[in-house]
């Protein structure tokens, strides 16, 4: 059985959606162009002060529903960094490919967040991997999916290029392949809801997919991630209001 929301958000996908917001405006995640000016900082960013299905949220009393097994194919990538305003995102080759309940979504980039954006019963973790995803089909990339990621053992998938993040905005990178399929958690339950995306403008529309079990990184690793980072110390938005929206788990 497929879990169908009624399409409520699907009016504001007028804009293809981006992993992230582009140059229109400077942005960041403290002081006066941090999260709570956001929609004041560009009329089309509107929508990230005043919209009801904006993201991330506090997971907490979820429904249970039975929902199709997540599966994945994806493969190695060329490693390259995609910088705007205060963070960076990875840019995906095509041909990567999750079916997450019933439905093919194919993986576009992937960036990380410190602290996690979303919380599970108040609680962030260290840090949120989001794997930006484009459903088959759509001319937009309108589904994100969330590893939330706990402090442990190194990590052998960050391992892989974390020696290279952007540092003040480098981009010259060492030719290195990087596959984010291996970040991903043995056990794939997940959650899924209706939200937006965390940069602005904040477009609505996108399917959230959060897995439940977290992955390991090192303090080590999650501490070169926070010295890395061009703005500040952190680059979450703060948990937004769930306004009613169904929260449901397999």
């Amino acid at each position: 059985m497929k879990i169908r929301f009624i399409a409520v958000t699907v009016m504001v996908l007028f804009g293809a959606v981006t992993a992230f917001a582009g140059s229109e405006a400077h942005w960041s995640y403290s002081g006066d162009t941090g999260p709570d000016k956001w929609g004041t900082l560009s009329p089309s960013w509107a929508i990230c002060g005043n919209g009801h299905y904006q993201s991330p949220i506090d997971i907490r009393d979820a429904l249970k529903a039975p929902l199709a097994p997540l599966t994945a194919d994806i493969k190695a990538t060329p490693l390259k960094f995609g910088l705007d305003g205060p963070t960076f995102a990875v840019p995906y080759r095509s041909g990567s490919w999750f079916t997450i309940n019933g439905a093919r979504y194919e993986l576009q980039a992937f960036h990380f967040h410190h602290p996690s954006e979303h919380t599970v019963n108040g609680k962030h973790y260290p840090m949120e991997c989001h794997m930006v995803l484009r459903q088959e089909g759509s001319g937009h990339n309108n589904a994100v999916m969330g590893v939330f990621i706990d402090v442990g053992k190194a990590n052998p998938m960050l391992d892989q290029f974390w020696g290279q993040l952007p540092r003040n905005k480098k981009k010259k990178v060492n030719e290195v392949q990087v596959n984010v399929g291996e970040l991903l958690p043995a056990k794939k339950d997940y959650y899924m809801y209706e939200g937006s995306m965390t940069t602005p403008g904040c477009p609505q529309g996108v399917r959230w997919f959060l897995l439940k079990q977290p992955v390991e990184a090192s303090q080590a690793q999650v501490d070169r991630f926070i010295e890395d980072l061009t703005v500040g110390e952190t680059n979450n938005r703060p948990v937004q209001a769930t306004n009613g929206r169904v929260i449901v788990g397999n």
